[in-house]
């Protein structure tokens, strides 16, 4: 069947939830995503779990732990359909990656395991690899849009800037926050060639043909046969790209432009203090109107708020606090005039 095409059968052996080299086999009928996190980003990534759990009909989630804090709280969660890859064991299966960490700020450095997670999930699982950012987060069953890439080696997401964001595309054609890619030759083709190029170089430096991980993949369709471009508004919706959508509530779900919004990208979404939140529009110049509070940031919000207290009761016996929650007083105070220029424009939004 045409929907079930993205849905590659692949054999997981797992003695629990969360440990991929146990005894014992199960064979799922599932989508295999991945993503990376260290703790700074444990409540948005287990927010992005929940999310899937509530619309993806199977699926298993690979999570790169990036440092040993982020790793113990999962392990104590022991979430569903969810398989944990630590860091030395990313590094024990490339020794290149480790080699590239010296001189690296850790965000380059993360970038750069981003195409090695996906390798070694190759190595693994005769399966389609989607790597999510764990900024990511689902609000609708993404099967019809599998649907729409199913048959390509490689899937990519454009950023489709506006108008007057178009210097923007000096950072990149394509989102490198949501990349798939089948387990083809053309598709693992691909994947060696991205990670080569992201242990040759991966710097937040913008150059002509470089930036990050991101803008290697403008590259992508001239170099690569079987590419598809997801042309759904609703397949990486973000605050770049919101301007003029038009979202609204309705019996079918979240959408915008009339069709279901799949996942929204929450790039830049900080707390500033208690409950107030920069929702990151004011960056791209989008008004926050009470549509898209209501339907997307008010949610999401509520998503990280349960994800926090879930953190922070698995993890209590260590007294480490998932998130921080005291400031220096000169950071309390950039963090209250942060606030009033968010009040102010327009772009705040208020956490339960």
């Amino acid at each position: 069947m045409a929907g079930n095409a993205s849905r590659i059968r692949f054999t997981w052996k797992a003695a629990n939830r969360s440990a991929p080299d146990g005894a014992g086999q199960e064979t799922h009928l599932m989508s295999l995503y991945c993503t990376l996190f260290d703790r700074n980003y444990l409540s948005r990534g287990l927010a992005l779990h929940a999310s899937l759990l509530r619309h993806c009909p199977a699926f298993k989630l690979a999570i790169l732990c990036l440092d040993e804090f982020t790793q113990k709280v999962l392990e104590s969660l022991d979430l569903p359909r969810v398989v944990l890859v630590s860091l030395s064991s990313l590094e024990a299966f490339d020794a290149d990656l480790r080699l590239a960490k010296s001189g690296r700020t850790k965000v380059e450095y993360y970038f750069t395991c981003k195409p090695v997670l996906m390798r070694y999930l190759f190595d693994r699982y005769d399966a389609r690899v989607t790597y999510l950012d764990s900024d990511l987060y689902y609000f609708s069953d993404p099967s019809a849009l599998e649907q729409e890439y199913a048959a390509g080696s490689v899937a990519l997401t454009p950023h489709r800037f506006p108008a007057r964001l178009t210097e923007r595309n000096q950072f990149g054609r394509f989102n490198a926050g949501w990349v798939s890619a089948n387990s083809s030759v053309e598709g693992r083709r691909f994947i060696d060639w991205w990670r080569e190029r992201c242990i040759e170089w991966c710097r937040m430096d913008v150059e002509e043909t470089r930036f990050g991980d991101q803008k290697y993949l403008d590259r992508v369709p001239d170099l690569f046969s079987n590419v598809i471009v997801l042309g759904a508004a609703g397949a990486n919706l973000a605050p770049w790209n919101l301007e003029g959508a038009k979202v609204e509530q309705s019996p079918r779900g979240v959408l915008v432009d009339g069709e279901p919004l799949y996942f929204f990208h929450f790039h830049g979404v900080r707390k500033v203090i208690g409950k107030l939140y920069d929702s990151g529009l004011d960056g791209y110049g989008v008004h926050l109107t009470l549509e898209i509070r209501k339907t997307i940031y008010s949610p999401y919000l509520a998503g990280l708020a349960h994800a926090e207290a879930l953190a922070r009761k698995a993890y209590v016996y260590r007294g480490e606090p998932v998130t921080v929650g005291a400031f220096s007083l000169l950071d309390t105070i950039r963090r209250f005039k942060r606030a009033a220029q968010l009040v102010a424009g327009g772009t705040c939004v208020i956490g339960p």
